[in-house]
């Protein structure tokens, strides 16, 4: 593969065609200016250079003359890569120092490997090297092309000067009637420097008062603090969008939604912003929440009924299910569920025994040991709660959490035999937390386990029946951080 010297002032152009190159398997040595380049090339000669023309202290064509004037230089291909100097002047001026060939930015890539390559691998023929242009010739064509350039960007300046006066006549003609409230600040002084007809209008101090007045005079003094800290940390922040409180003339307050951005102003830094009253939006947002709050107050005290009416036919299993839910919320925890997952996990762990209302109360108070006939009764409790609760419309899948907690990881639990990933997060908690508190908790037909001993079983059974990260949050939550069963 070839070396290529690659010169341009600017660097993410430099890099690009480096990136390019070197995806090609070329060595590419890089310099920001002719200079440069000339010393890197004759320590280490390449064997083509690419260069751009406008660069400060040695331009491309000045480069190019000292290039061709040395003899070792002179027989590398030497091809322009240019953005600015396009005109045929300028292309007259490359051929006639000897450049090989003169392209105008950007290429498509496969053109640009065609023009280097093809003149590597000599597809395409180099020129030779010209005899050299009298300094005194170079410097006229030099400077005549370097001179029109000139007045071309002095022309494009001055067309976007009058482009840039004609934009801000109409700038401030849309910004006079914009129905929204507007004005411009000066960034240092924080003094008004315009307002809009609307902002008048809706706070009320004439145009006259407002170019008196502070931006900070239209908030109340409890908030000036952090606007200050607010206005120091986005000093350069180009757009923000955000909620304050303005006071009107009148010591009336509104909440504000305000919009910035940075801009000139009359040759100072300032900031304009939009403003628009949305006093009313936020009180009708704080009333939808205070009604979402009295209907979530409502679910949640329908749910302890509902879970104080299992406890009342069964007294003997009374705390159960509050047991398994702070349990199972716990684990949830230790796991990194989220407020919002973990509010549906308690719920459901409230409720999950509610089914237990369709099994006769003899058969659930039996002392001894149940027959299979009964058992079966007994496991009928969990489609029973699905059943119930099934068409609440409970913002999480507490029917489906509560259907799956006796299902088991090996598929071998009841009531369909799901297994695994089948199974829902949060119904996999609630295996665990029920089997850990119901073991360790008396029943008729037997006593309470021995919190040790109930925990050395659920790890004996980990993976095989309960999923082994819940588990494993089990464990660490009550042997290594202190949680204790049965504390309200």
């Amino acid at each position: 593969m070839a070396h290529i010297l690659v010169v341009d002032d600017h660097k993410d152009s430099r890099e690009l065609l480096a990136t390019l190159f070197r995806g090609r398997g070329h060595e590419v040595t890089l310099a920001d200016g002719g200079a440069v380049a000339l010393q890197s090339a004759r320590t280490a000669p390449p064997d083509l250079v690419i260069s751009d023309v406008l660069m400060p202290g040695m331009d491309g064509f000045a480069f190019c003359q000292a290039w061709m004037a040395d003899g070792t230089l002179s027989r590398c291909p030497f091809l322009f890569y240019s953005a600015n100097y396009t005109d045929e002047a300028d292309r007259r001026l490359a051929r006639s120092l000897g450049a090989d060939a003169y392209l105008t930015k950007p290429l498509p890539p496969e053109e640009l490997f065609y023009e280097v390559e093809g003149r590597l691998d000599g597809r395409i023929a180099t020129r030779q090297p010209p005899e050299p242009i009298a300094d005194g010739e170079f410097h006229a064509r030099h400077s005549s092309v370097v001179t029109q350039k000139l007045e071309e960007k002095i022309s494009q300046l001055e067309a976007l000067n009058q482009a840039y006066e004609v934009s801000q006549l109409g700038y401030l003609r849309l910004f006079a009637a914009n129905p929204h409230c507007m004005w411009i600040y000066d960034r240092d002084s924080l003094r008004f420097l315009a307002v809009n007809n609307a902002t008048v209008r809706e706070y009320g101090y004439t145009s006259t008062e407002f170019l008196q007045m502070r931006i900070t005079d239209i908030h109340p003094a409890e908030e000036v603090p952090q606007l200050l800290e607010h206005l120091a940390e986005n000093a350069s922040s180009p757009l923000k969008r955000m909620q304050w409180t303005h006071l009107k003339k009148d010591g009336v307050r509104i909440t504000a939604e305000v919009s910035t951005h940075s801009m000139d102003f009359e040759g100072r830094p300032a900031t304009v912003v939009t403003a628009m009253d949305i006093s009313a939006r936020v009180a009708a947002e704080h009333r939808e929440r205070d009604l979402l709050e009295q209907t979530r107050d409502a679910m949640l005290g329908t749910v302890r009924v509902l879970s104080k009416i299992v406890e009342m036919r069964d007294p003997r299993t009374a705390g159960h299910q509050l047991g398994v839910s702070r349990l199972a919320v716990a684990i949830g925890q230790e796991l990194g569920l989220p407020a919002e997952r973990l509010e549906g996990l308690k719920i459901a762990a409230t409720l999950h025994d509610v089914g237990n209302i369709a099994i006769p109360s003899d058969i659930l108070g039996k002392p001894g040991r149940l027959s299979e006939a009964e058992f079966d009764l007994v496991k009928g409790h969990v489609s029973a709660s699905h059943e119930l609760l099934r068409d609440v419309p409970f913002p999480w899948p507490v029917a489906d959490i509560v259907w799956q907690h006796h299902e088991r990881m090996d598929g071998s639990g009841y009531p369909r035999g799901l297994r695994g990933d089948q199974l829902l997060l949060e119904s996999r908690i609630l295996a665990v937390a029920d089997t850990v508190e119901a073991m360790s908790s008396g029943r008729p037909h037997r006593p309470p386990k021995e919190i040790a001993d109930t925990l050395e079983e659920i790890e004996s059974l980990s993976g095989q029946l309960y999923d082994p990260e819940v588990t494993a949050a089990c464990l660490r939550l009550v042997r290594n951080k202190g949680f204790t069963l049965g504390d309200g």
